[in-house]
């Protein structure tokens, strides 16, 4: 009996500890492990920017600008001297692809020309293929446009929601940098949103420019119409501009201000622009304890910097009765802020669409029906 229970008890004993030794090396073992939390599963940072670069690349153009040029030819043998005019490179900047049928979003400088009727324009692949493009069209109120080449089943990006773009948040550049540089890439991060500035190119022709994303990651000449991108290989903004004052100070229009025109170009095969026909200066808590302004948000209506009129004659704002300085505070709902100015809110209706706008004039609160025409 008693050799019956000494066995009986070595072998709970052998038990116990086969059961602690097993629970003693899964936890050995386990600490030896990294748990498969979410941030391990993350993609490393450099691994994610390359996936993001090599998504994006294929959709990236080259764009050259051609237009005539008087070339002066000289006679060695008579002294005489003559003028032909002659296709020569003016300009270049970069593009990206927007449709698989091959529609093109750039900026509106890196198009224009001073002879529009005899331009000509040249897309380069980053495949090295070479076509002829034609100018859909240019933004009347953004230094944006869209061109066009005859090809089907092309890559085309995807754009993100830059509303919920923040700061400090990874970003990459490409683009056609001095024009030699094919698709080149930089990366940084987003230093600044919703900045407001005007940006002048070399012939001396300048752009107000609002709510404008800014970037260290270097944006270099012939970067112009390319893409910021994240790291999941969205399109945030379209490269614009440079500060050259400092360094590492660039510029990118928000993909959600681009939306509108690709809509309207893909919709109508042209960029339509709504208009409401006022000029405004969106107010801060600064500028209404300057003016002494009876509101500390909206839309205060002004005259331009040039002295041109506050409201534009024959626009849906005159004959709505919209008057130099009143304050818009509030349209369809949606509050006038320095974050919903009322460009961007008026963007994402259509010409003839009716917007109820609410207005401070003096001291009364009054609503207003309006109904929007296409900005030419």
């Amino acid at each position: 009996m008693y050799s019956y229970l000494k066995s009986k008890l070595n072998i709970i004993l052998l038990v116990v500890i086969i059961f602690f030794a097993g629970v003693g090396y899964n936890k050995l073992f386990l600490n030896n492990i990294r748990p498969l939390t979410a941030d391990v599963l993350k993609l490393d940072e450099q691994e994610a920017t390359i996936r993001a670069i090599k998504k994006v690349m294929p959709t990236v153009v080259s764009i050259l600008v051609y237009d005539e040029k008087e070339i002066t030819v000289y006679n060695l043998d008579t002294g005489k001297q003559s003028v032909k005019k002659d296709k020569a490179k003016q300009g270049s900047g970069t593009g990206f692809i927007i449709s698989s049928d091959g529609l093109i979003l750039t900026n509106k400088h890196v198009v224009e020309v001073t002879k529009e009727a005899s331009v000509e324009y040249k897309i380069v692949l980053s495949d090295k293929k070479e076509y002829d493009a034609k100018l859909i069209g240019k933004d009347p109120i953004n230094d944006l446009a869209v061109l066009k080449i005859s090809e089907k089943n092309l890559p085309f990006v995807e754009l993100s929601d830059s509303d919920k773009l923040n700061v400090g948040a990874s970003v990459i550049a490409i683009g056609n940098i001095l024009g030699r540089y094919q698709n080149s890439v930089t990366k940084g991060i987003v230093s600044g949103l919703e900045r407001n500035l005007t940006a002048s190119d070399k012939s001396g022709n300048s752009e107000n420019l609002f709510n404008i994303i800014q970037t260290d990651a270097e944006i270099n000449l012939g970067n112009s119409g390319g893409p910021l991108i994240d790291l999941n290989g969205k399109v945030v903004g379209i490269n614009v501009a440079i500060d050259q004052e400092g360094s590492s100070i660039g510029f990118a229009i928000p993909a959600n201000d681009a939306k509108p025109v690709i809509r309207s170009v893909k919709e109508t095969g042209r960029i339509v622009r709504p208009r409401l026909g006022i000029r405004y200066v969106t107010i801060s808590s600064a500028l209404a304890e300057k003016e002494k302004l009876p509101r500390k948000t909206g839309a205060l209506i002004s005259k331009g910097d040039d002295g041109s009129p506050a409201v534009m004659a024959g626009s849906p704002a005159e004959k709505s009765g919209l008057m130099q300085g009143d304050i818009v505070f509030e349209i369809n709902g949606i509050k006038v802020d320095e974050k919903n100015t009322i460009l961007s809110i008026v963007q994402k209706y259509k010409p003839k669409d009716k917007l109820g706008l609410k207005i401070q004039r003096d001291n009364k609160i009054i609503m207003k029906t309006v109904e929007l025409d296409e900005f030419r």
